[in-house]
């Protein structure tokens, strides 16, 4: 097990994926996080559709604009943790954009990664009935993601 975050939009499989990559043979079918390595959510509690126990989730109150607040946060607290974690979230797309231009304050980029591995969902579901925002925000992840995928590339993984 190593390091690994999860990019897509909202409804894609996400958390399912992570609890299943996390040890839980459940997926998140259960509501209750039974794995072993921990599992962090891109998400604030109160923002949670189907929230799970056990898992951690992003501080309350944290702006989503751009690559500061949520994105920031991820990076200077997560990113920065020893493995074995798993992370996943819409905001990830840019949470790692913002580590990747920011080299001065995490060292190098191009000498290494924040993560070992990147899990990209790039389609959405189609049994599950989406918001038009939700198809929006899937849009908009996945517009980061390209950014930046050239430098990741070596480590992904399309879902």
């Amino acid at each position: 097990m190593s390091r690994i975050v999860i990019v897509g939009g909202p409804r894609v499989g996400k958390s399912w994926l992570a609890c299943k990559l996390g040890g839980d043979e459940h997926g998140a079918s259960l509501r209750v996080y039974c794995g072993t390595v921990p599992l962090f959510c891109g998400d604030p509690l109160s923002t949670v559709k189907e929230p799970i126990d056990g898992v951690a989730y992003l501080p309350e109150g944290l702006p989503y604009a751009g690559d500061t607040g949520a994105a920031q946060w991820i990076v200077d607290n997560w990113f920065s943790m020893r493995g074995p974690w798993v992370l996943e979230g819409h905001v990830m797309a840019r949470a790692l954009r913002r580590w990747l231009n920011a080299p001065e304050q995490y060292g190098s980029a191009h000498d290494h990664f924040p993560c070992d591995r990147v899990i990209v969902f790039e389609n959405q579901r189609h049994d599950c009935d989406l918001k038009r925002g939700q198809v929006a925000m899937h849009a908009g992840v996945l517009k980061v993601w390209r950014e930046i995928a050239y430098y990741f590339a070596p480590i992904t993984e399309h879902r």
